[in-house]
């Protein structure tokens, strides 16, 4: 039986970021609202989900990671401002919004999708929507979200936490039954900021 393990491609999002994640999620405790939150210590702003990779294919998939992923440029993004997905109907995933050099965030992760496309990968259907999960939302907790967007006008309002991003981190993730521990595995930095 060959051995796979769990793998996604990640920026690391800065303590003040995790620490903003966890100040929204009390105050939205405080308030009533009931959903599951997110981990502060293990939000990521995931560039690519691999799945299930065999462990032989790992080193092919660092290699290509290594070579292709220093020609991007670092960049400066900022936590900024807050939302839900889906936009109509019911609230089902509750985040905090990027901002600041999007398009080179863009680029950064076509360039993975593609690079993993070429190794064999599936590619996402889903459009890029880069944000930082606060919370997912049950149907049965959505009737505790009051004053829904009177909560996102606040978050929305609280100081902006800029972070450089200088490298991707290339991520095991293992499902255990006190929750999802995420191991670095490699390590990618970019290139030289732009000026």
């Amino acid at each position: 039986m060959n051995a796979a393990w769990r793998l996604f491609l990640a920026v690391d999002i800065p303590a003040e970021a995790r620490a903003r994640i966890a100040e929204v999620a009390t105050a939205l405790k405080v308030a009533g609202w009931r959903a599951r939150w997110a981990n502060p210590e293990g939000t990521h702003l995931t560039l690519k989900f691999y799945g299930e990779v065999p462990v032989d294919q790992i080193g092919a998939l660092r290699a290509r990671l290594s070579v292709r992923l220093p020609l991007q440029s670092s960049f400066q993004l900022r936590v900024q401002g807050a939302g839900v997905f889906p936009n109509r109907g019911p609230a089902r995933v509750l985040w905090l919004g990027l901002a600041g050099e999007l398009n080179a965030l863009g680029a950064l992760q076509r360039e993975v999708e593609g690079l993993s496309r070429e190794l064999g990968y599936p590619v996402e259907r889903r459009p890029f929507a880069p944000h930082l999960t606060v919370a997912r939302i049950r149907p049965e907790d959505a009737s505790t979200l009051t004053g829904l967007d009177a909560q996102l006008k606040r978050i929305g309002n609280l100081a902006p936490i800029p972070f450089a991003v200088s490298k991707v981190t290339l991520f095991r993730s293992e499902l255990l039954p006190s929750g999802a521990v995420y191991t670095p595995i490699a390590e990618f930095a970019l290139g030289s900021e732009r000026q």
